[in-house]
């Protein structure tokens, strides 16, 4: 624990920002010149207040008969990449937040009340003050309110125009806060063509695009640029160059289909037999390629010894987004296009209609079998149940259909690792895999060597030329919404990204981050850190003994904050990427060089002890996205989410406390939500509760599991999935807790209010706190993305972060007056920390 573009998808964060107004050319200013641009400066600030001020003092929450307020993240993309070039896998263990939200209206039942005499309610009268506007037009500033206590930094009217531009006053914020903070969001950010969704994550994301582009297009110097700059901006010419992606044609992906030992459904009837040993041989060189179906393999820290690395197994994933498209008679129309889409790839490549139709049949029957024994998600959440450690010999004889130390001795070999029979392993959900051995011994092997190549091809049909690209287009649609490629040049920006992003990362660290928000973000951390020790102390529910040991994991929580220190060194950065050579002519070919490199460095982990200092390789400084890894009992800001709106070292406390601060209390809430919890300070796998506390905090996760698993998502129609979404629930919870705490705390310290800000003045710092964290989940969803949300996500939609955390949050309620009984103050409000 995040513009909307027209339909063709000319978005403002798609294109290169332009000056509106500019006042120089180039050359040096003249003592005049100086003076003209700070008088315009100071006047532009001046007109954007009066702006928002009119905004604010015509709108209807400033009248006097407003309706009832009266004084309110893994952070991870549940939504698939639509356009993904391939799935590299993250070493650590990382719970991570990042927020589509949806845009639904939810009724309530308002009180008895009678609207049309607010002087005798007491809730209905405000207790905030507000610049009215007279008939006379001049504005009166409210008895108590000097306005030189308004902060008019350009930090702060950046700040107040986005909130007042996305909250809707016409909604009362006791009845449904999310449609007060973000009802006009929707309004103004469609959601790209090319996107499933669209909210505050992707839209800052957006915006770094931008940012990188202007960094990688500059023409390569071979004096002053790095290496790995120089090859970063190679990988980024060789996907632009569409033309000579365009001559080179199927070449490459047949060429490599040939070395894998050939497609099956290309051949047609005169393929040859296929054996258990081809699919043996094929497993191993896909593997290679970063390509993995049937068996998902990887190095990483052991959950039990966390300092060592140890082979890891589990089940992969299927070929469409949600395992029950596979399994229910409903989703006919899913599996309808998904068999259309591998058809087409197919016939062309050269596959004969009449056999591809049949081998695309056997196909989709194996894979609905692989799918009937996948666990569900929902069912995996018991770290300790899942891992399940033993040695190559004992999943051979528990799985025998499959040669398992054979494949593993061919695969290390490639770097120089020897394994035996007594090699350890951790197997996650072994009955998963005694079905899969039942199943694999059953199925022609041409089926499965078809199946194989078939995922290979499907994460490979973004890198062929246009043409075979816009194959897939019917199959994004119906499984994501989403309507269209993104533009070539954000696909390409992301596709570097993916592969060099501590490159880019640098160039951005240098050019666009304040390296003072550092020292920002610690400060912070420690002071929600100490909020945390509050709950621990408050938490009835626990015993002394576990309270003590659960503060020492709480003290020894790590932090990596903007970027790895190593990428500023141009020597270690350049050694990072010092194995791979990219050409500016050859797409494909650095496409399959890079995921090469990348297995291997896998790989090449198992004799080597953790590095808990090293930043984990898919945590890059332009992710925009905050994470916590159980197994390093660690928290990482990247440098892209210490950026407005979440943060900005121009913004008041109460922003920035409801920004990243709640980021913050998110992540270290994941250390003690229903899976952290499982982990000790050292980052182990171990039972560290007493059982009647574990018990007690059941209990507890139980009733947030019913709350959220009671919200209806309209769009689709379909509940969120408690049990699913109960981590981030929980953790979304606690940080909302803490950061708030943590900004009274700061209040107290300083002994007055911050400033407020400008077209603002009736809300005060409290307010302006939650109203902040709520426009952090703003955001809207296609039914499409709703759906896999719903069904394969962790992350409830952004509407519920923001209703389920407020309506257990008495504090919520007492900043907004909201009355017992109303939508935002119900009488059952759940609490684990």
């Amino acid at each position: 624990m995040p513009g909307a573009p027209n339909p063709f998808h000319s978005s403002p964060q798609r294109s290169r920002p332009r000056s509106c107004c500019p006042i120089s050319g180039p050359g040096t200013w003249s003592r005049v010149e100086q003076m003209l641009a700070l008088a315009c400066f100071l006047l532009a600030i001046v007109v954007i207040v009066l702006i928002i001020m009119v905004a604010s003092s015509t709108s209807p929450a400033s009248s006097s008969s407003s309706k009832g307020y009266n004084d309110t993240h893994h952070i991870d993309n549940d939504d698939s990449d639509t356009n993904n070039d391939d799935d590299d896998d993250d070493d650590d263990d990382d719970d991570d937040d990042d927020d589509d939200d949806d845009d639904d209206d939810h009724d309530h039942d308002d009180d008895d009340d009678n609207d049309d005499d607010d002087d005798d309610n007491p809730q209905k009268n405000h207790a905030v003050k507000v610049i009215s506007q007279p008939s006379d037009g001049q504005y009166t500033i409210p008895d108590g309110i000097d306005i030189h206590g308004v902060c008019l930094t350009p930090g702060c009217v950046n700040a107040a125009s986005r909130l007042v531009s996305t909250m809707d006053d016409s909604v009362e914020p006791c009845e449904n806060f999310y449609d007060f903070a973000c009802g006009n969001w929707n309004k103004k950010n469609m959601i790209p063509d090319d996107q499933p969704s669209y909210n505050t994550f992707s839209k800052l994301g957006d915006e770094i695009q931008v940012i990188l582009k202007s960094y990688i297009e500059q023409a390569i110097d071979y004096k002053k640029d790095r290496l790995a700059t120089v090859k970063a901006k190679q990988l980024y010419i060789s996907c632009m160059n569409e033309s000579q992606i365009d001559r080179r044609g199927l070449t490459p992906v047949l060429d490599l289909l040939k070395e894998l030992g050939g497609w099956p459904i290309l051949e047609g009837t005169s393929s040859r037999q296929r054996t258990a040993t081809d699919v043996l041989d094929l497993l191993i060189k896909l593997y290679l390629i970063g390509q993995k179906a049937l068996i998902e393999q990887w190095v990483s820290a052991d959950d039990k010894d966390s300092s060592v690395n140890i082979i890891q197994l589990d089940q992969a994933e299927l070929g469409m987004p949600v395992r029950d498209y596979f399994l229910h008679s409903e989703a006919a129309s899913k599996r309808a296009v998904y068999r259309k889409y591998i058809n087409d790839v197919a016939v062309t490549l050269g596959a004969d209609r009449v056999q591809a139709r049949a081998d695309v049949e056997d196909m989709l029957k194996f894979e609905t079998e692989l799918a009937k024994i996948t666990i569900p998600s929902e069912h995996r959440r018991d770290n300790e149940a899942m891992y399940n450690k033993m040695t190559v010999k004992e999943l051979e004889e528990m799985v025998p259909q499959f040669e398992w130390l054979v494949y593993l001795k061919r695969l290390f070999a490639h770097v120089n690792i020897t394994i035996a029979e007594n090699e350890p392993i951790v197997v996650y959900a072994p009955s998963h895999f005694s079905r899969f051995g039942k199943l694999y011994q059953a199925t022609n092997k041409r089926v499965i060597i078809n199946y194989l190549l078939w995922r290979f091809m499907m994460t490979r049909i973004n890198n062929l030329p246009t043409q075979y690209r816009n194959i897939k287009n019917e199959f994004v649609k119906s499984m994501f919404g989403s309507q269209a490629d993104p533009p070539r040049w954000y696909e390409c920006v992301s596709f570097v990204n993916e592969k060099m992003g501590n490159a880019l990362g640098r160039l951005f660290v240098e050019d666009h981050f304040d390296r003072s928000s550092k020292d920002t973000a610690l400060e912070m951390i420690h002071n929600i850190r100490a909020s945390f020790y509050e709950l621990l102390e408050e938490a009835e529910w626990m015993d002394e003994p576990t309270r003590v040991v659960a503060k020492e994991k709480a003290d020894a929580i790590s932090e990596k904050i903007g970027y790895a220190d190593s990428i500023l060194i141009d020597s270690e950065l350049n050694k990072e990427y010092e194995d791979v050579d990219y050409y500016s002519d050859k797409y494909f070919d650095n496409i399959i060089t890079f995921l090469k490199h990348s297995a291997l460095t896998n790989l090449k982990k198992l004799r080597v002890p953790v590095d808990r200092t090293k930043w984990s390789t898919s945590t890059t400084p332009v992710v925009v996205n905050a994470f916590y890894s159980s197994t390093k009992n660690q928290i990482m800001l990247p440098a892209a989410i210490l950026q407005p709106p979440f943060y900005s070292k121009d913004f008041p406390k109460y922003l920035n406390y409801g920004g990243i601060g709640m980021v913050i209390g998110h992540e270290i809430t994941h250390g003690f939500d229903d899976r952290g919890r499982q982990y000790d300070k050292d980052g182990i796998l171990v039972q560290w509760w007493d059982d009647i506390v574990i018990q007690r905090f059941k209990e507890r996760a139980q009733c947030i599991i019913d709350q959220y698993g009671n919200y209806t998502v309209p769009e689709i129609g379909l509940p969120v999935n408690g049990v699913q979404t109960q981590g981030e629930n929980i953790a979304d919870n606690g940080g909302i807790k803490e950061a708030y705490r943590a900004y009274r705390k700061y209040i107290e310290r300083q002994q007055k209010e911050e400033r407020r800000l400008p077209g603002l003045l009736r809300f005060s710092g409290d307010q302006l706190f939650f109203i902040n964290f709520a426009q952090v989940w703003c955001g809207v969803m296609r039914p499409q993305a709703a759906m896999n949300r719903i069904m394969t996500g962790v992350h409830t939609p952004g509407r519920f972060r923001v209703i389920g955390t407020l309506q257990n949050m008495p504090e919520f309620s007492t900043a907004f007056h909201c009355p017992a009984g109303s939508y935002m103050n119900t009488e059952n409000k759940c609490s684990v920390w």
